[in-house]
């Protein structure tokens, strides 16, 4: 149907926004709902290994016990990463042409998105608390925080641009093994950095018992 001008309605072009409108409110509505089952399982994770950052031995850390630590740091990254691989995976599949139409606008509203949320962090020590937080403890998590403020957009433009949108061998699978590979090194690196500067950005971490 004709409009008074002549020319009728761009109804590819609305779609196209309002297509783009949705991928944006689905990327920080899934930013949302991963932070906090994220944050969670963190949490939870805390009263099984609530003993290295407790007790007369609070400060010595032998091998197994670094070990350990890491591991739980890896494991609170993985429940992180890992429904952000589906994320991402599943606006390349929703894709027509193998192409996440404005990655870098859904990345950055994602990262905005997180970053908001983590600036809602504020460690008070509360002794009245149902089970007081140690130094220790609330020291990691805020560490697991920080370590994911500064890798997710590498870690989101990795698997997009490395895992998900070539097509050459190696396979998806072994690119995004080798992907999480290099995150895990770096970010078991960056760990004890990330331990010394937290109490810095956080003086609130000062009044927690040892």
């Amino acid at each position: 149907m004709q409009t008074t001008n002549g020319t009728t309605p761009d109804a590819t072009r609305f779609l196209y926004f309002l297509r783009q409108l949705i991928s944006l409110i689905m990327i920080v509505f899934a930013q949302g709902i991963i932070t906090f089952f994220a944050g969670l399982l963190s949490v939870f994770m805390m009263f099984f290994s609530s003993d290295y950052f407790w007790g007369d031995l609070a400060h010595v850390y032998p091998p197994d016990k670094l070990m350990y630590i890491g591991i739980d740091f890896l494991i609170a990254g993985a429940v992180f990463a890992l429904p952000w691989l589906g994320v991402w995976w599943m606006l390349y599949g929703l894709s027509e042409d193998g192409r996440i139409r404005c990655f870098p606008l859904l990345l950055l509203f994602a990262y905005l998105t997180f970053v908001i949320l983590f600036l809602q962090i504020n460690p008070v020590y509360n002794p009245e608390a149902m089970i007081p937080s140690s130094a220790g403890e609330s020291t990691f998590l805020v560490c697991m925080g920080m370590s994911a403020v500064v890798f997710f957009p590498f870690y989101s433009a990795g698997v997009y641009y490395f895992v998900l949108k070539p097509n050459t061998r190696p396979r998806k699978r072994y690119r995004f093994l080798l992907l999480c590979l290099i995150f895990a090194v770096a970010g078991l690196a960056l760990l004890p950095a990330l331990w010394h500067l937290a109490p810095r950005i956080y003086p609130g971490l000062l009044s927690f018992p040892e």
